[in-house]
């Protein structure tokens, strides 16, 4: 089973007990500003009430949640230096192991998550999630040998794991097998009422790879409020677009897809097929 946590949650986490009424106003503010979105607020709170107390046992825990909300504010730099703070004594080092990995990883430190991996893996033997993760920065560091056996680790420990079947998916994405990939992203999204925005996302790249552009364009709808930032998204819809004809808008997804980062040779070709 999947690990969420919602800021919310977390701060459920603290105890009752919480010293100084000051402290407990501002991290109640904080929970109250997360409820209504507003962020940068939130962080504000935060760090108003570690400085209040800043031995209090419970700051490992909102340094926590001040690292997560950093992250959905673009601060990476802030929000790696409190993932990093968070870890002394924390409740739940495997979810900070986690969002520090994730962050190491999207910020292309590579190596830096592969260590948290370690770590997770060494202390959490059986977390699936952490193989399959460590698995896919093995394959980004073009090490495949590497990738499949953290992936085969993954099976061996749960077969019918959600991670476990993303691995197998994406090792049929590798070997160009967009068909059985497409299979396992379907009974993914089938077996959950609010499926992950990124597995729709995959199945659409199946789907654009089959030839199956009527589904692709309807998954790459579903899933556009959430990729709003993602080049892959107006790459993808680019392919679709342009397979339905339309070369202006697929030319428009394209540069947008350009103008975001990614990979420029690929994009330049597909670019030119608009002309």
């Amino acid at each position: 089973m999947r690990k969420f946590y919602s800021l919310t949650i977390l701060f459920f986490l603290l105890a009752i007990s919480l010293a100084g009424q000051d402290y407990q106003a501002w991290v109640d503010r904080a929970a109250r500003h997360i409820e209504a979105d507003r962020l940068d607020s939130a962080a504000v709170a935060l760090q108003r009430a570690m400085s209040l107390d800043p031995v209090n046992e419970n700051n490992p825990v909102l340094l926590l949640n001040l690292g997560i909300i950093q992250r959905q504010l673009g601060l990476n730099d802030d929000a790696y230096i409190s993932f990093t703070a968070a870890l002394a004594n924390n409740p739940i080092p495997e979810v900070v192991l986690h969002r520090r990995a994730s962050l190491l990883s999207e910020m292309g430190r590579y190596d830096e998550a592969i260590e948290d991996y370690n770590t997770l893996i060494r202390l959490y033997p059986e977390e699936v999630e952490a193989y399959y993760r460590r698995g896919v920065l093995y394959l980004e560091q073009n090490n495949r040998a590497k990738g499949e056996a953290d992936f085969r680790k993954a099976n061996e420990l749960d077969p019918d794991h959600f991670f476990t079947q993303l691995s197998k998916a994406l090792l049929f994405k590798l070997d160009d097998d967009w068909e059985a990939a497409e299979k396992i992203y379907t009974r993914l999204i089938e077996s959950e009422a609010n499926p992950d925005p990124s597995i729709l996302l995959n199945r659409a790249e199946c789907y654009v790879h089959t030839g199956q552009t009527f589904r692709a364009a309807a998954d790459l709808r579903a899933v556009e409020p959430t990729q709003r930032d993602n080049p892959y998204f107006y790459f993808l819809r680019g392919r679709v677009r342009l397979d339905q004809f339309d070369k202006v808008a697929a030319r428009a997804d394209f540069n947008k897809a350009k103008e975001m980062g990614y990979d420029l040779p690929v994009v330049d070709e597909w670019i030119e097929k608009t002309r």
